[in-house]
């Protein structure tokens, strides 16, 4: 009887191990190995802005103009779209652009940032002063110095121009532009063109205009 018992259990031990083996396999197809996804990076932060900060937030501001008027971001936002227009005093092929702005620009809608750091700089009633010399008429702007908020939104080549509405830049034009008429297309349009202007052509009849 024992020696029967024991040749029992020896058949019995590959059917078992056979099973183990069956629940192994089953388990492993039920719940595999989760893989690693790498973590996305949220689009407008840090290391992750796209060319020129379109479709991202302006960033906050607080400067003083040439007059000694306060302007913020909820100031330059409470006009509906605006532009800011970013420069620097020594920027001499930059005067095309600042005038062409200032006649296509309504009142309030235009706020002209100067990019370039250094107290030789800061001094905006000079640099308003000197606009309107070279300029030959009168230039009712905020000039205001912001080499930071320049620096947070990557401003290299200048001219540099944003298109901002409800706090989101819109589009940007960076380079030449002397044509009143085209920026007054591109402020009014649905879908305002972002690029290099000279680059783009004078073609703008692609732009929706709402």
């Amino acid at each position: 009887m024992g020696l029967k018992l024991v040749t029992l259990m020896n058949r019995m031990i590959p059917f078992a191990l056979a099973i183990l083996c069956s629940f192994s396999s089953l388990a492993g197809c039920i719940e595999p190995e989760m893989e690693m996804m790498p973590e996305e990076i949220e689009l407008c932060s840090e290391g992750n802005n796209p060319e020129w900060h379109v479709g991202c937030q302006f960033p906050s501001f607080e400067f003083e103009d040439q007059n000694g008027t306060q302007w913020n971001e909820s100031s330059a936002n409470g006009t509906g779209r605006w532009v800011a227009y970013f420069s620097a005093s020594w920027c001499t092929h930059c005067k095309p652009t600042v005038d062409a702005l200032d006649q296509s620009i309504m009142p309030n809608h235009l706020l002209i940032f100067n990019k370039q750091a250094g107290n030789d700089s800061s001094n905006m009633t000079e640099w308003h002063q000197m606009i309107e010399g070279e300029l030959n008429r009168s230039v009712d702007r905020p000039f205001l110095h912001s080499p930071l908020l320049s620096q947070n939104l990557s401003v290299a080549s200048i001219p540099h121009v944003l298109l901002i509405e409800n706090n989101t830049i819109l589009s940007a034009r960076i380079g030449l532009w002397d044509s009143a008429h085209e920026m007054s297309m591109w402020f009014n349009a649905t879908a305002p063109t972002t690029g290099y202007t000279q680059a783009m052509g004078s073609d703008m009849s692609d732009m929706d205009m709402e």
